[in-house]
């Protein structure tokens, strides 16, 4: 018996090439032939042909979610757009969760890779996109969406009433501000 690499990447290492049966190590992408050769005890020979073809690995697909967001109440929709690239194969199909953040949500069409969400609620939420390419192959992404409270315009106190008589003509005014969703930056009287 005499195997022999006769096409392909020069790779491949026979490990007994006289052998009926053998073993080839070594191989890349690409396709092989390996021919045997078989001798009697006349002397006679016949050769027989087999290919050898090894495809590429699976290189699993990239996500991509898109840009982190933040919206302030009363909006509580965004429009999430992810997308995904294969390398080996063709994306065939695209999955949106929710992994962490207030129950409040609604995912519109989570097997689209652009949907809104709507019905979302003060709090950070992460949603997550998984593509699957035509292979089995998988990739993920994650988007943060930060949902701010209503912004309150903060209150304004004047003072008391006051009543003064001439000739006195000054009055000392004290005046105040909450801010229920932020800190007062400024006065104006």
């Amino acid at each position: 018996y005499a195997w022999t690499e006769i096409s392909g990447p020069t790779t491949g290492a026979i490990t007994n090439s006289n052998s009926a049966s053998t073993t080839v190590s070594g191989l890349v992408q690409g396709v092989y032939q390996f021919q045997i050769t078989v001798t009697d005890n006349n002397g006679l020979t016949g050769t027989s042909t087999v290919q050898v073809t090894v495809n590429a690995a699976n290189v699993p697909p990239t996500a991509d979610a898109g840009a982190n967001q933040t919206i302030t109440l009363p909006t509580n929709t965004v429009s999430l757009s992810g997308g995904g690239t294969a390398t080996s194969g063709t994306i065939s199909s695209y999955q949106w969760t929710m992994i962490s953040g207030p129950s409040g949500y609604n995912i519109v069409n989570p097997l689209s890779p652009v949907t809104d969400v709507s019905g979302l609620v003060q709090g950070v939420y992460q949603f997550q996109l998984i593509v699957t390419d035509n292979n089995g192959g998988t990739g993920a992404s994650t988007v943060q969406v930060t949902v701010n409270a209503a912004n309150v315009p903060p209150t304004a106190d004047a003072g008391v009433n006051q009543t003064i008589t001439l000739p006195t003509n000054t009055v000392s005014l004290s005046g105040s501000g909450t801010a229920s969703s932020g800190i007062i930056s400024s006065y104006a009287w």
